[in-house]
């Protein structure tokens, strides 16, 4: 019986002209959602100070769109206020200048000259007017070298798909982007990486060997610290002098959370 059912609105499908056109336009969605109402629960956290009082005067979506869609770092510095300090769920916090010398230090993304972040799905955060959300599926080809330290990897020509990942963008009222965070990879089984996203992915595509990047991981936590003293692979974390004062958790690179 559902194997009928299957056929017939296959059938169905096929022999309608918009089941034979490939090309045919995708019908506007039925249902709006405008999202959530503002949180009823009442919570402090030394991440208030990215939220003000006054509503903006700007349009954070538009702005966030426009830095996601930035081909090279000097258009994205330009969006990054003075005290801009970036995490990921391994790495940071760290600023901007940093954030620049790691990538150059590494290569990684010049060894994918067609990279695309290829952003998506953009919307501003219920909670808070000045905070943007959005997906990225990087993808591109392995075609130029990775240097790593004084390890020069061939390029594999490769072609590349990471699994999706979430960034956040909080701007200020001045319209400057403080804090940007990226999350891990939604779906571990997406894309060709086994699971490595971001910067991983694309060194993973590489030909470097990931056994284990995990919040907490002791071995992960010595080999950041590590390297981050000899300062030779490019920061995990920016010195302690130059992160801003207003961050203030001290859990660095893959240490456990503690605030």
């Amino acid at each position: 019986m559902r194997q009928s059912v299957y056929y017939t609105a296959l059938a169905g499908c096929v022999l309608s002209s918009e089941g034979l056109n490939v090309f045919a336009p995708l019908k506007p969605p039925s249902k709006s959602y405008a999202g959530p109402p503002p949180s009823k629960v009442s919570t402090e956290s030394w991440l208030d100070v990215l939220k003000y009082d006054e509503p903006p005067k700007f349009d954070v979506l538009a702005k966030s769109i426009d830095f996601a869609n930035c081909k090279s770092f000097d258009q994205i510095g330009e969006f990054f206020a003075e005290d801009y300090v970036f995490r990921g769920p391994i790495i940071g916090p760290i600023n901007g200048e940093d954030v620049r010398s790691a990538q150059e230090g590494f290569n990684v993304q010049n060894a994918y000259p067609n990279l695309e972040t290829r952003p998506f799905g953009f919307t501003i955060d219920p909670d808070n007017a000045y905070r943007c959300y959005w997906f990225e599926r990087w993808e591109g080809t392995n075609t130029e070298s990775v240097k790593i330290g004084e390890t020069v990897l061939p390029p594999t020509n490769n072609d590349l798909k990471l699994p999706t990942h979430i960034m956040s963008a909080n701007w200020t009222p001045e319209g400057k982007i403080k804090y940007i965070c990226l999350s891990n990879p939604l779906d571990r089984f997406e894309g060709t990486t086994k699971g490595a996203g971001a910067v991983f992915g694309l060194l993973a595509g590489a030909g470097v060997k990931f056994d284990k990047l995990a919040v907490g991981d002791p071995v992960l936590r010595f080999q950041q610290r590590l390297t981050n003293a000899l300062g030779s692979f490019g920061r995990n974390w920016s010195l302690e002098e130059d992160i801003p004062d207003w961050w203030k958790s001290k859990a660095r690179g893959a240490d456990k959370n503690d605030m």
